[in-house]
């Protein structure tokens, strides 16, 4: 065999190791792809922000409240605050769709106030009913222990004076 035969047979030799070398290759990226897009995903469901929704608290009591809707996180209202202003973001989130929802709260100023970790005023309630798309909870607290709770959409917000203590609508869950 001459040289420019073995040359010609050594360069048809290795067109198909390149060839198989790129196919390894490619198919390589797309493993790694497929893997990295799957875990990015799982870790994206399984993070314990989602399925959380903001919190609009009103507070109708001429008193500083505690309150929780979750075990171990706590927020406050401040005293007379019903505006609709304040918002506690990533403040509650449901076990399910159809699971209870439980409010603890307490007195923190007043004659009233308990220490902290003292719930005096407990009450679970079915969930409310929920709309299509992003949501919020609106909270109502009441002198004497009621309570009131809805999702909505848009919560009711007046900047320059509490929102009417009347429960607007028909969606409202309440204790009493």
């Amino acid at each position: 065999m001459t040289d420019s035969g073995r040359k010609q047979l050594s360069r048809a030799m290795r067109l198909p190791r390149i060839a198989l070398s790129a196919l390894l290759l490619v198919g390589a990226v797309v493993a790694v792809y497929g893997y990295t897009a799957r875990s990015a995903a799982a870790q994206q469901q399984s993070s314990p922000l989602a399925g959380m929704v903001s919190v609009y608290p009103y507070n109708f009591t001429p008193y500083k409240i505690v309150y929780s809707l979750m075990p171990g996180r706590t927020w406050d209202a401040r005293a007379n605050a019903a505006r609709g202003t304040s918002v506690q973001t990533f403040g509650y989130k449901p076990e399910t769709a159809d699971s209870p929802l439980k409010v603890s709260w307490r007195y923190a100023s007043g004659p009233e106030a308990t220490p902290d970790g003292e719930y005096p005023f407990q009450v679970t309630l079915p969930q409310p009913p929920r709309p299509e798309g992003s949501v919020v909870l609106e909270l109502r607290l009441y002198p004497q222990g009621k309570v009131a709770v809805r999702y909505v959409t848009l919560p009711l917000v007046s900047e320059f004076s509490n929102v009417d203590p009347e429960l607007p609508g028909n969606d409202w869950v309440t204790n009493r």
